[in-house]
């Protein structure tokens, strides 16, 4: 943990020394569907209070169903929404909007595309991965659908998971992980770890709002 506090502190003094007025930290969050992005920024947020933390979801710039990449499906024998996929999104919109953020403290963009978009990696002030094992993550993403109501029946949301997340997480999602600078753990046998990095990384953000900035 000590090269870890050590890199933040660095990270995060060099913003503070760069920052213009109304300019909100960035941080980006990526990582698979179901590996616990959303959690993890809802986490950030409230151990950041009372500093001003907004959180902007990839979900909110899907495209329409009928603007949708498809994939084949044969356990549907046809053509279905891909959401997993980088022109899934609007992603100009996405970036035009997170070009604007101003007028709070903190910015955490979160989504499982995040880190894809060299043009997103750039507006970040540190960009983070949330790593977990695919098939837990797979687990956990069919209880949540199943949980909330969408994707259909546990069938349909396995085949889906087989056909289209898989592939696609290899393909688009995995390897964005080498492109952050900080590594999350989020494994159910991690939460130790995935304990000191977010006190770490929260702790020291408050530091760098502190008015003598952590000195």
């Amino acid at each position: 943990m000590h090269l870890i506090n050590q890199f933040l502190d660095q990270q995060l003094r060099a913003w503070r020394q760069q920052r213009q007025p109304g300019q909100p930290l960035i941080i980006g969050i990526g990582g698979g569907t179901g590996s616990g992005k959303s959690t993890i920024a809802a986490e950030i947020q409230r151990r950041l209070a009372p500093l001003m933390v907004t959180i902007v979801n990839q979900d909110k710039f899907f495209k329409p169903r009928e603007e949708m990449p498809t994939y084949f499906s044969e356990f549907f024998r046809k053509p279905c929404p891909d959401f997993n996929r980088p022109d899934s999104i609007y992603a100009d919109r996405m970036i035009a909007h997170c070009q604007k953020l101003n007028g709070m403290d903190v910015a955490v963009l979160e989504g499982i595309l995040m880190l894809y978009y060299p043009e997103m990696r750039q507006l970040m002030d540190l960009s983070c991965y949330v790593s977990l094992d695919l098939d837990e993550m797979l687990i956990r993403r069919t209880k949540r659908n199943l949980a909330a109501g969408y994707g259909g029946d546990y069938e349909e949301i396995a085949h889906y998971n087989l056909e289209c997340v898989t592939r696609q997480h290899l393909r688009y999602n995995a390897p964005t992980e080498r492109l952050a600078q900080l590594v999350i753990p989020n494994g159910t046998e991690e939460s130790a770890q995935r304990e000191e990095i977010l006190a770490s990384l929260c702790g020291t953000i408050q530091r760098q709002f502190a008015p003598d900035g952590g000195q």
